[in-house]
């Protein structure tokens, strides 16, 4: 694994429809690095979220997992027993779910939570004894310890989303996988929240797996990138490298939508909507929106995600 902390291997995820299976996730590799926040982004329906739940395998029906690895040290999570998993979830994989703030339970306290999450890792432990941990996990995310006291509906969006990332670092997991985690956030709560985790890599020394259509949120915190169309990767990549020389069409649409301070430039969008999943295009998923493409061969031969710089990955008949 060259020191990966996760390696992703050929993995395909479906839902079943009564018109045909939805090929959200096809045929995915991609390796996440110890102690690096890697951004996965793209449209609104390209698979983002059903990758993260597969992985983690909390895919539910009609979703499912039809093949793949799924290699976190010298395990394949896909291949463990139920009981074996959970051993593992929370204490060295954690998640912080898409719309998190109202994940939490409304009927108990937030310390209260805390406690399920640690005795379940931990076995059974004092209520006193757990008093300092779930004080300094608040703390370290900018809530006070009264916090801890207090019910969800007492918080507000913000802080409630602070509580969630607290307690998926609780444990000190190796790895964090956020789905959307500044969703419905306004702009200085999201900033904050970005913040948070960037000093989640840095003082517990995670990796972090940042999912969102936001480019300008991976910009923010990301150190490579990841790129997802039509359920495949098409471009992965150095932050830096990728927003300031975007190798794919896909690429380079979606960062000529993002705003700029300095840049007056106007704003582009993507004609088009992506496809169909139960019956995508032949050839590139992207053809029928790219202004490059190239007859006979993107409309006909799916690309190939080969590495065309170093460390930069782009699936596209252009690089061939």
């Amino acid at each position: 694994m060259n020191g990966d902390l996760l390696d992703v291997r050929n993995l395909k995820a479906y839902y079943r429809a009564q018109s045909g299976l939805v090929r959200a996730v096809d045929d995915v590799s991609i390796a996440v690095k110890r102690n690096e926040i890697l951004g996965i982004a793209g449209e609104s329906g390209c698979g983002k979220s059903t990758f993260a739940l597969s992985v983690l395998r909390l895919l539910k029906p009609p979703g499912y997992v039809e093949g793949g690895e799924v290699v976190f040290g010298d395990l394949n999570l896909l291949e463990l027993e139920r009981k074996e998993l959970k051993t593992i979830l929370w204490k060295r994989i954690s998640y912080i779910p898409q719309s998190s703030m109202n994940a939490l339970n409304p009927v108990m306290r937030v310390e209260q939570q805390f406690r399920d999450a640690i005795r379940t890792h931990r076995g059974k432990v004092s209520k006193d004894f757990l008093r300092k941990p779930v004080e300094e996990a608040l703390v370290s995310v900018g809530l006070a310890p009264e916090v801890a006291h207090m019910y969800p509906h007492e918080l507000s969006g913000g802080m409630r989303q602070r509580v969630i990332i607290s307690l998926a670092v609780v444990l000190g997991p190796e790895l964090v996988v956020a789905d959307e985690p500044t969703t419905a956030l306004d702009v200085v709560v999201q900033r904050g929240i970005l913040q948070l985790l960037r000093g989640i890599k840095n003082r517990i020394k995670s990796s972090v797996v940042m999912i969102t259509h936001d480019m300008a949120a991976q910009a923010e915190v990301a150190d490579r990138i990841a790129l997802m169309y039509a359920g495949k990767m098409v471009e992965i990549g150095d932050v830096n490298a990728l927003f300031m020389d975007p190798l794919h069409p896909y690429a380079q649409a979606l960062i000529s939508a993002v705003p700029s301070i300095s840049d007056k430039r106007k704003l582009e969008g993507i004609l088009g909507l992506p496809p169909d999943l139960r019956a995508p295009p032949p050839g590139c998923r992207f053809h029928p929106r790219c202004p490059d493409c190239i007859v006979n061969a993107c409309d006909v031969d799916e690309p190939e995600l080969v590495e065309v710089k170093k460390s930069r990955f782009v699936a596209c008949h252009l690089y061939r």
